[in-house]
């Protein structure tokens, strides 16, 4: 499930930092600038300015590395949908520049093209959980936090969802964005877009309330490192 990017890149990160989380940053910066290939322990190493051994400390094999690299990066990627949840009663979206929560939680749920990189790495650990069992419980539990959390996120801007309505939201997402893989251009990645779009329009309640000049106003999460 897609939420907008908003990961620092690794250089932005202060010279105290833990070095697990350089070499988590470093990990998610290469993911988005390279792709999910290039995403290699000695790589990643490299791109932190580490020793590979050093790494190697925190994450002994490559299946490591991509674990924790999707855990931080979706864990990141939440932090804007818990911030707009937590952030009080819903908006009415009557005064002038108000947007109401739940738009801007739609907002956030939209597609963008740095989600390729995250899908085709969590395409890569499916593929590695048939040499490695363990991936596969790490993939259910780390999928059932997700739905946990989106369904929260939903709840908490006035529009819950039912457990059917979550996972078709989540099937045509991850659909859509399979099939753009066949194809990896702007058309087919404007039609993951329309179709995470009508998903959204199918199961949330009309959109009524702010204007298209307010929309256009809501802040940006892109990311700097979107291809």
């Amino acid at each position: 499930m897609n939420i907008k990017l908003c990961i620092p890149g690794f250089a932005q990160l202060k010279p105290t930092a833990p070095k697990r989380e350089k070499i988590l940053a470093a990990a998610a910066e290469l993911l988005l600038t390279e792709g999910f290939h290039a995403l290699t322990q000695h790589a990643v190493a490299a791109r932190a300015g580490i020793r590979q051994s050093h790494l190697t400390y925190y994450f002994p094999t490559r299946n490591d590395l991509l674990r924790a690299t999707a855990q931080y990066g979706v864990e990141t990627l939440l932090a804007p949908l818990g911030s707009i949840a937590s952030s009080g009663a819903v908006a009415t979206g009557n005064a002038a520049g108000d947007v109401p929560k739940a738009e801007q939680f739609r907002q956030l749920l939209t597609p963008e093209k740095s989600d390729r990189q995250w899908f085709r790495l969590l395409v890569g650990l499916l593929v590695a959980s048939d040499e490695d069992p363990g991936i596969r419980q790490w993939l259910q539990e780390f999928d059932a936090r997700v739905m946990a959390i989106l369904a929260a996120g939903f709840a908490a801007v006035g529009t819950p969802l039912k457990a059917e309505q979550l996972h078709f939201l989540r099937c045509a997402f991850t659909g859509a964005l399979h099939l753009d893989m066949q194809e990896q251009s702007e058309e087919s990645f404007a039609r993951v877009v329309r179709t995470v779009e009508m998903a959204l329009d199918a199961i949330l309640p009309p959109r009524a309330g702010p204007s298209a000049d307010n929309l256009s106003e809501l802040p940006s999460h892109t990311s700097e490192f979107t291809p």
